[in-house]
């Protein structure tokens, strides 16, 4: 069993959480306009956005491979009886005999895996669960923009209590995140240090893999507020597939 990326850092994810109105507005006229009653998000963390899709009325279904996520997760949505399993996202046919409108795969979860071959299982097992027309929909922050200069520092919190620091080291294709956080009350100082590495994909890639995986349609957005990716200037990278 591989070790769990999130263990130590899972308590303190939400710590960079905040709401996003128009983030929201896409999902809610993303899933109007493809007849979403039920979704799941295969990739949950702490539930944030399982949160999000129940306030909205949605069926909602969480997974994840991270137990310390997860643990979060089942405080998170207590309230909401949202259920949760453990589950990689690699086998979800083999998990969920049911049909699902909507998989969601966000906040670079998918780029977790670094072989192709594994982020194309990914893709077939999501295809799998999801109704005919159903749609997927992932993001990530690496763009051909971006990374035509890539960041080395990101800051990413910056307040009176606590300060998290992204540090990015770049090995061909695959990026390590080191997430630095320093927590600094009145109270109490500490610092705890994590990381993550991310494969990087970006447009032509994406095209490529979903034609090949069997998606029928796919479009990519630069942002939240839905417009059209651009690769001279988006910094965010969208994509919503058709089955």
């Amino acid at each position: 069993m591989p070790e769990d990326t999130y263990k130590g850092f899972a308590e303190r994810y939400d710590w960079m959480v905040e709401e996003n109105p128009i983030r929201r507005e896409f999902f809610q006229s993303l899933f109007a306009k493809h007849h979403v009653a039920k979704v799941l998000d295969c990739a949950c963390g702490t539930g944030q956005d399982l949160l999000m899709f129940h306030s909205m009325g949605l069926e909602v279904f969480g997974s994840d491979l991270s137990d310390a996520m997860l643990v979060q997760a089942l405080q998170n949505v207590c309230d909401a009886n949202v259920p949760l399993q453990k589950v990689d996202y690699r086998a979800l046919p083999e998990n969920y005999h049911v049909e699902f409108d909507a998989v969601v795969c966000l906040t670079n979860s998918i780029n977790e895996l670094l072989e192709d071959t594994e982020t194309f299982r990914a893709l077939r097992s999501m295809k799998s669960v999801l109704r005919a027309d159903g749609i997927l929909v992932f993001d990530q922050g690496q763009t051909d923009a971006s990374m035509q200069n890539p960041p080395r520092f990101v800051p990413i919190v910056n307040n009176r209590d606590f300060t998290r620091l992204f540090v990015i080291d770049y090995a061909g294709d695959v990026q390590t995140v080191h997430i630095f956080d320093f927590l600094h009350t009145a109270e109490k100082s500490d610092f705890k240090q994590a990381s993550v590495r991310i494969r990087i994909r970006l447009l032509d890639s994406w095209s490529q893999m979903l034609r090949a995986a069997g998606f029928t349609e796919v479009a990519f957005f630069g942002d939240w507020d839905a417009t059209l990716y651009d690769k001279e200037s988006s910094r965010r990278l969208i994509c919503v597939a058709k089955k």
